[in-house]
């Protein structure tokens, strides 16, 4: 199940990232940026950052931005699952999870940026219910593409 992160956590966390070569390559930077990066926003407020373990191992991260301060929906600013578990199931079982548990309690609009060339992720996030909204760049001066996920509530 996962749970928030506490940096109790923060050595596991390290390794985990240690281990992300692709995504470390997709993002353009060497694994040490990527971890140095993580971390970093993992341990700053104002995020909802989360782990999951399994064996006593980090196998995947999570972190959210409940509301946006310009558009007020929630952002998922970071899904890793350890890339040896691509293609296992975890990664949809993970994040059924995470948006019953830690999105849908707080938002009905939910937005991510993919890499354009990560088109393995883009095809999971649709799968998912996401749809193209537009480009943009990161704070980071990263561009991505835009996926947005309208929930209709039936109450």
């Amino acid at each position: 199940m996962i749970r928030p992160y506490t940096k109790d956590d923060r050595s596991e966390l390290e390794d985990f990232l240690m281990r992300q070569h692709t995504f470390a390559l997709l993002n353009g930077q060497s694994i040490q940026e990527f971890r140095d990066e993580n971390v970093a926003d993992f341990e700053e407020d104002g995020t909802v950052s989360l782990i999951d373990r399994e064996d006593g191992q980090i196998v995947a991260i999570a972190d959210l931005l409940k509301r946006h301060p310009v558009d007020g929906s929630l952002w998922l600013g970071l899904f890793v699952v350890d890339e040896v578990l691509h293609g296992t199931g975890l990664a949809q079982t993970l994040y059924e999870q995470l948006e019953e548990h830690f999105m849908r309690p707080y938002q009905t609009v939910f937005r991510l940026g993919v890499l354009p060339d990560n088109l393995r992720a883009r095809r999971f996030w649709e799968r998912n219910g996401y749809v193209y909204e537009r480009d943009s760049v990161t704070n980071k001066g990263v561009r991505v593409h835009v996926l947005k996920k309208q929930l209709i509530r039936t109450e």
